[in-house]
């Protein structure tokens, strides 16, 4: 298990609201959080613990938008590291890119126990937060990176992406779920 610092740390980084431009209908989405936060007026749904590797439909399809995500990853000195990402849902797990350079990567390699969080952007009770194990995927890592890129990006922040974009050095990370705890999502 990961200790309560780190738990505590991954928990309050995903209830934070972050700025990233987002396509189409979430940009809208994302410009009515500060509305919403501030008409809250009932109080949130109860948080769910999900059986350890199940996502229901609706978690899938919320985990299918471009929604800016935080992963949480070990230091050697046993302190959080937290990383904002883009990422994947595919078939129970989570993916992400990383060079094999970064302190994420590096981590992963000393301890794979990490913390993946991601909150709705219109609506901070709504989240999912997934412990699990990274592990190294073995698909082409430039191919997935461009394909998360056109997930997450058009027009001109596309365009500025392809010229900036490293491509050496590159992996796929995949957090295999131990145990998904949900806030927001109709009951089973």
């Amino acid at each position: 298990m990961l200790s309560r610092e780190v738990v505590a740390i991954a928990t309050l980084t995903a209830l934070c609201f972050i700025s990233l431009p987002v396509r189409g209908e979430q940009a809208a989405t994302a410009d009515s959080t500060a509305r919403t936060a501030k008409k809250i007026g009932s109080l949130p749904a109860a948080r769910e613990v999900a059986t350890p590797t199940t996502f229901s439909p609706a978690m899938v399809e919320f985990l299918h938008q471009p929604l800016p995500s935080q992963i949480t990853t070990i230091n050697p000195n046993g302190s959080p590291q937290v990383t904002v990402m883009w990422f994947a849902y595919e078939n129970g797990a989570v993916l992400f890119t990383t060079t094999t350079d970064r302190v994420k990567f590096r981590n992963q390699r000393k301890d794979p126990r990490a913390v993946f969080s991601v909150v709705d952007p219109a609506n901070m009770y709504k989240w999912v937060i997934v412990h699990g194990t990274l592990s190294v995927d073995n698909r082409d890592p430039a191919a997935f990176y461009r394909g998360l890129a056109e997930h997450y990006l058009e027009g001109e922040g596309l365009a500025q992406w392809r010229k900036t974009a490293q491509m050496e050095k590159r992996t796929v990370l995949k957090l295999t779920p131990t145990q998904i705890r949900t806030m927001g999502f109709p009951q089973k």
